[in-house]
């Protein structure tokens, strides 16, 4: 019998993650937890490979730590936005319609769907952490494309912590039931997942950037994760609890859902 692939294992994983959380929220039926364990399924994923592989290389490393790091603060910030408000509207909805089978349809609609989606956004980090990886010789187009990458990374990590942290300073002050419209919120409606989608496509291009053409498939990833974030779970689905609140229809008419102009911003930010 032959040996399970290093892919196999990390689906393997993921399937166990998944499950060992919705286990967690059978006798509740709160099924939010999935929303803080969403990054740390990224690390989760990371880690597992990493170990497996025992794959050393620079690259490895380099994936390893970002998505570390992103993960962790993302499952981080979330916990503390959770743990005092309860049961997210979306999942509530959700519950409503499913009535007393929202036990096992919240299974395959929450855990095992985000675990299938886990996997597919994470393709840059399979591609990254390889069960065996070509010998890869740098040149100075490959180190400059890689630094990049590197800088589209912090730059989409920095977007996103910030837009984290204002939208916490706003609602420590103004209490829940707000809209926020300002600073980083009034040049994207969605600044945090915006950031999210830049940081994943530096990962995917760094994928391309170590791989050549043939890594270009890992692109599906960062691509499923953007329209995701604008049409599914990102935008579409928290704006339905914001439409009736104070302003926000100048605010939509003002402010680009996701993704800014940046020439716009810069000459609003001249005129401010």
């Amino acid at each position: 019998m032959m040996d399970p692939s290093l892919n196999e294992i990390t689906i393997g994983v993921i399937f166990v993650y998944v499950s060992i959380a919705w286990l967690k929220t059978v006798s509740s039926g709160n099924v939010t937890v999935m929303d803080v364990l969403w990054g740390m399924g990224f690390v989760v994923i990371a880690w597992t490979r990493f170990l497996l592989a025992e794959n050393y290389t620079a690259t490895a490393i380099a994936c390893l730590i970002c998505v570390t790091i992103w993960g962790l603060r993302l499952g981080i910030v979330l916990h503390q936005r959770t743990k005092k408000r309860g049961e997210d509207l979306r999942y509530v909805r959700m519950r409503e319609t499913a009535g007393s089978n929202w036990w096992w349809i919240s299974f395959l609609q929450v855990f095992i769907l985000q675990g299938i989606l886990l996997l597919i956004v994470a393709l840059p980090i399979f591609a990254l952490i390889p069960q065996e990886s070509p010998t890869m010789e740098w040149t100075k187009t490959s180190i400059s494309l890689s630094l990049i990458c590197l800088i589209g990374f912090v730059l989409g990590l920095s977007l996103e912590h910030k837009a984290d942290m204002e939208l916490k300073k706003y609602r420590q002050k103004h209490g829940p039931g707000h809209l926020k419209t300002d600073g980083m919120f009034s040049v994207s409606r969605h600044p945090n997942h915006l950031g999210e989608a830049i940081l994943w496509w530096s990962i995917g291009g760094f994928a391309v950037v170590v791989g050549g053409t043939s890594a270009l498939p890992v692109l599906v990833g960062p691509l499923i994760l953007t329209l995701l974030l604008r049409y599914v779970s990102g935008v579409r689905m928290s704006e339905v609890d914001l439409q009736e609140r104070e302003g926000y229809q100048a605010w939509v008419s003002t402010t680009p859902a996701l993704f800014a102009n940046p020439i716009k911003t810069l000459l609003k930010k001249n005129a401010d």
